[in-house]
């Protein structure tokens, strides 16, 4: 599943990446070594916020999750949050880069059981 990332604007405050179809709906921005694009910048404490909520609530029914895609570059400022260390303990994020970019949103696969039906 993909979630676009959490951006703030140039005075601090949270706001909506701007999304639509010329931009193949925020798949086509791409955010700097730092985190920025024009602009925006990736509230990476948000992202941290977000991705352990996940985490907790996959595990509150019983799923995992396997890994969460993140552009290697940009995990360094995603491990300096608050969560950074309970993210590095619990959830895997590899740390080479995937044939698709990822930096302008995260890629989570979660590990589901099948079930017959």
């Amino acid at each position: 599943m993909d979630f676009i990332v959490p951006v703030l604007d140039d005075s601090g405050q949270s706001v909506h990446l701007p999304t639509q179809a010329l931009n193949r709906y925020g798949y086509d921005i791409e955010f700097d070594d730092r985190g920025h694009y024009g602009e925006y910048r990736i509230d990476h404490e948000a992202l941290g916020t977000h991705i352990v909520a996940l985490h907790k609530a996959a595990k509150s029914h019983g799923i995992g999750i396997w890994r969460v895609l993140f552009d290697p570059e940009l995990q360094p400022y995603l491990y300096k949050t608050r969560f950074g260390d309970y993210i590095q303990s619990n959830i895997s994020i590899p740390a080479r880069r995937s044939w698709v970019r990822h930096d302008g949103h995260i890629h989570v696969d979660f590990i589901i059981e099948c079930r017959e039906l």
